[in-house]
């Protein structure tokens, strides 16, 4: 399947493409007139006008969206291509939860360790941690590169099979796929860029506390040390709102890449633009979506906490199988919930997309004139 003409930047296409509603005839009020591509009839209100309702051959109405049209436009999303969906989500969540797994068993094991010998002194103890601090970074930075691809392959996935579920298609798997390897290493590329800025941006804010407290700590300064442990908490402060803010800004750049054809530099540049008006809705649909998704996640994975403490208390802190048997149940209640809410979470984002530009720049126009077709 081609992708649809109408998702190309303004500009890039007809340059007589026309707003977000077709101007109203003479004697026409307006905001009203034929629904564009013939969907429905008009509805009646009150004094004997008409509006004509919005079309709708997907998941969603080709309108602006509320925010219950777009969490609800995201379940239906997976629930119209639950195969694909959820088979790359699995995929992506096996191969991030047995990463994350490997290095936390390889840390958790080397403190029971010293658990379990207490005339270790603190001179062995954090002699012992720096040889294996090597070891432990580079196993963190692979998980965190594999996370990386996994969750970028994930997204572009998500976000064709959004496209086209807004249209009333929808796409199998092989096609998402073929869609998403032809961008597959941009799609890495803007990942890296857009997770980079708002982390560049918190430490940035954190360095002068952080300097300021050693500083003081080495020198023998309690007054340098409360200075900087106060520098720090405001830098937390101002660092997480920039982050925030910065992610506000970036956080279309993935859709824009994909559905526009859009290199990373591009991308960045067209989310920035795009997230310019309405920021502080998308920010707000963003935090709120997410602080769900983390809530949701919490009260699912809860009873898996509780039976793998239960479970390693009878097989006890001594036993061999104490960690792969804890780790191991954990790790299957954050699959299961992270397999499902990944792509919930990156179908809202491409959703924000569509939703962006159908208020700009009258995508909903087109898309209804591509559905019609």
């Amino acid at each position: 399947m081609s992708e649809p003409p109408s998702w190309t930047a303004p500009g890039a296409g007809d340059p007589d493409r026309p707003e977000r509603h077709p101007a109203p005839g003479p004697g026409t009020p307006a905001g009203q007139g034929p629904p564009a591509g013939g969907w429905g009839q008009p509805a009646a209100v009150p004094g004997g006008s008409w509006a004509a309702p919005a079309p709708r051959p997907g998941i969603v109405p080709l309108r602006p969206l509320t925010l219950g049209e777009l969490w609800d436009g995201a379940f239906r999303a997976v629930r119209t291509n639950p195969k694909p969906l959820l088979g790359f989500s699995a995929v992506v969540v096996v191969v991030i939860t047995a990463a994350s797994l490997a290095v936390n068993a390889a840390l958790q094991g080397r403190l029971l360790s010293f658990e379990q010998d207490p005339s270790a002194s603190p001179e062995q103890v954090l002699s012992t941690l720096g040889g294996d601090a090597p070891g432990l970074v580079g196993g963190y930075l692979v998980s965190a590169v594999l996370t990386l691809v996994a969750t970028a392959v994930l997204t572009g996935v998500v976000t064709v099979s959004v496209s086209t579920a807004v249209l009333g298609r929808r796409t199998p798997g092989a096609e998402l796929w073929r869609r998403v390897r032809e961008r597959l290493w941009a799609l890495v590329g803007v990942s890296v860029v857009i997770s980079l800025i708002p982390g560049a941006a918190l430490l940035v804010l954190l360095l002068p506390g952080f300097l300021l407290t050693v500083g003081g700590a080495v020198g023998g300064s309690g007054g340098s040390v409360a200075g900087g442990v106060v520098l720090l908490l405001v830098g937390l402060l101002l660092g997480l709102v920039a982050s925030f803010w910065l992610t506000a800004r970036l956080l279309l750049a993935p859709a824009a890449l994909i559905l526009e054809g859009q290199g990373v530099g591009g991308a960045v540049k067209r989310a920035w633009g795009l997230s310019r008006r309405g920021f502080w809705r998308l920010l707000g649909v963003w935090l709120l979506t997410t602080v769900c998704i983390l809530v949701v996640s919490g009260v699912v994975t809860a009873p898996f906490s509780i039976i793998a403490t239960v479970v390693g208390t009878v097989v006890g802190v001594d036993s061999p199988l104490y960690l792969p048997v804890t780790l191991g149940i954990t790790g299957i209640g954050t699959a299961l919930v992270s397999t499902v809410v990944y792509p919930l979470q990156s179908a809202v984002t491409a959703l924000l997309y569509v939703d962006q530009r159908m208020r700009q720049e009258g995508l909903d126009v087109e898309l209804a004139r591509s559905a019609a077709q």
